[in-house]
């Protein structure tokens, strides 16, 4: 494993954190296990999760997160999220004014297939079925509330409310 080095306000620090006496605390967030399969070998082809936040930009970020995790319990290609525009934070801004949408994409890219829009079917634009899920929506809630919809109409849009 490469080393990842704490920096201060001046500049680097002397010791590598992975040697330090503390290194048993850390783990590196790239080396998943070799177990996880990639995102290209289990995201069907027919599903998509195309999902709504709401609240304050904190919770959108939630939102936005919980729905990358969603996307892989459902084997589903996650559609770059829409921002609320008119609830709480009332900004006109979307996602790509915001978030940098080809970093978001391929940072993820071994995680979830993320794409920048649903794609035509039968050269028509797809009406997603729109539904609410809780809060803390568990993996066995994603996959008793969420899939069965998904399998039915090969997509879903649900919106997070926080």
């Amino acid at each position: 494993m490469s080393g990842f080095c704490l920096h201060s306000s001046g500049g680097k620090l002397d010791r590598d954190i992975w040697s330090s006496r503390n290194a048993k605390f850390f783990y590196g967030c790239s080396n998943v296990s070799a177990k996880f399969a990639k995102a290209e070998l289990v995201s069907r082809p027919t599903r998509y999760l195309a999902i709504a936040t709401s609240g304050g930009l904190n919770q959108q970020r939630t939102g936005i997160t919980d729905a990358v995790v969603a996307a892989r319990i459902l084997n589903a290609t996650l559609v770059v999220p829409k921002l609320d525009q008119k609830s709480f934070w009332k900004d006109a801004s979307n996602f790509s004014e915001i978030f940098d949408v080809d970093w978001f994409i391929s940072s993820l890219s071994k995680d979830v297939k993320i794409i920048k829009q649903l794609p035509k079917r039968g050269g028509k634009s797809w009406t997603p079925y729109t539904m609410r899920v809780p809060r803390k929506c568990s993996e066995r809630c994603y996959q008793n509330r969420v899939l069965p919809v998904i399998l039915k109409r090969h997509v879903s849009s649900y919106s997070l409310y926080f």
